[in-house]
């Protein structure tokens, strides 16, 4: 009887122990499945997400310097010189008296009438603002983008009828919400918060769809339409968007003073931005943007230019030399000052306006391209009233034509 005691107590010891092993193995084995490796995947994944966003950060670079390199000095002499006529300095007073720190191209009848600069690009080192300042052009990049989808739209791979659903998944109302809803800023799309990491182009695209709020759909500014109408565009191309940018935009046009962040901070002519004040240039705190901070504006504001570059692309969509200049109006369904396809869009001339990076731009272009005003600042705050500046400078000049 004790043997047989002795016997089963060592058999239910020994079963214990193997259920306790092999419980401990399946706990630990569950703790790395589903602790470990994960945390080991998002750590990979953060590395390549880094990873990608630097290469696409050092091509763009060597591109950046290719273009430089290209330049046609004849072609750009007019843009990068000095000029201040006679009816070019009623405006140049006017933006004197205003504080105006930045550069300023005014253009009358096709000739140039004040092209010059206004303060500090750089305070501390004593180098003034200039035509060839290079400055962040913020939003005025999504009329970029715009046009990027009106090409694959004439190259029939896209209709701007369709839902974004059917190019992007994981949105809510993608199979409602159209690409010309997005174009026109009616897709009820809001951002619950800012990203707060550095990601590559797609990893942009769905933190953006997982971190979205619906609204109802009517109009709101919110620039991640336009990082989810370059997500489509890549998606579509087979492209990367500054590859396409480059082939359709900056190639074609003839830009030669066109980057993308963050090259501007190599750039010997960038413009420092400052805080400053509503009534005059203060350049005791200078502003610094985050490498995050122009990393997440994907399509929506992270190049920058020159004020006779950033004329030239403009005026280059407007007049054909992206897409045909008989579907300008097909892209740009909505008039009367209201928001399409990244400008204000008016009878007889569009506005375009952009704040980044402590920096500020606005341009008032009529149809013909024979008429404009394009103000670039430092100053963030005088920045943010610069089309209260730019469209009555061109309303004047168009009347006086």
């Amino acid at each position: 009887m004790a043997k047989h005691q002795a016997r089963n107590f060592r058999f239910k010891f020994l079963l214990a122990m193997l259920i306790g092993i092999l419980i401990g193995g399946l706990c630990s084995f569950a703790y790395y499945h589903f602790e470990i490796v994960p945390r080991k995947q998002q750590e990979v994944e953060k590395i390549r997400q880094k990873y990608e966003a630097e290469l696409v950060v050092q091509r763009a670079q060597a591109q950046r310097y290719k273009n430089a390199a290209k330049k046609d000095n004849s072609q750009e002499t007019a843009y990068q010189k000095e000029v201040s006529t006679t009816e070019g300095k009623t405006f140049e007073q006017q933006l004197e008296n205003k504080g105006f720190v930045g550069s300023a191209l005014i253009i009358k009848n096709g000739q140039i009438i004040l092209n010059k600069g206004f303060g500090y690009a750089d305070a501390n080192q004593g180098r003034k603002n200039g035509p060839q300042t290079l400055f962040q052009i913020g939003s005025i990049q999504k009329g970029l983008t715009a046009a990027l989808l009106m090409k694959l739209v004439e190259q029939g791979k896209v209709k701007l009828s369709d839902p974004v659903g059917k190019y992007l998944s994981g949105i809510r109302t993608g199979n409602q919400v159209t690409l010309r809803m997005m174009l026109d800023m009616r897709s009820g799309f809001r951002l619950s918060t800012l990203q707060n990491q550095v990601l590559s182009d797609d990893g942009i695209v769905r933190w953006s769809i997982e971190n979205m709020q619906y609204y109802p759909q009517e109009y709101s500014y919110q620039p991640v339409n336009f990082a989810l109408l370059a997500g489509v565009i890549e998606k579509v191309s087979g492209k990367s968007y500054n590859e396409l940018v480059q082939k359709e935009i900056i190639n074609k046009i003839g830009l030669y003073n066109t980057g993308f962040m963050p090259g501007l901070l190599k750039e010997p002519n960038r413009a420092i931005s400052y805080t400053g004040s509503g009534e005059k240039a203060v350049y005791t705190n200078p502003y610094t943007q985050s490498e995050v901070g122009y990393n997440r504006e994907l399509g929506t504001g992270n190049i920058y230019a020159t004020t006779g570059d950033l004329f030239k692309m403009l005026n280059g969509i407007d007049q054909g030399q992206v897409f045909k200049k008989s579907n300008l109006a097909k892209l740009r369904d909505r008039g009367d000052g209201q928001y399409t396809a990244g400008v204000y869009n008016y009878d007889t001339y569009t506005m375009s306006q952009g704040v980044v990076g402590a920096q500020a731009a606005t341009t008032a272009i009529d149809n013909s391209g024979k008429n404009a005003v394009v103000l670039m600042s430092n100053n963030i705050l005088q920045g943010m009233v610069l089309h209260n500046y730019a469209q009555p400078f061109l309303e004047t000049i168009m009347k006086t034509n």
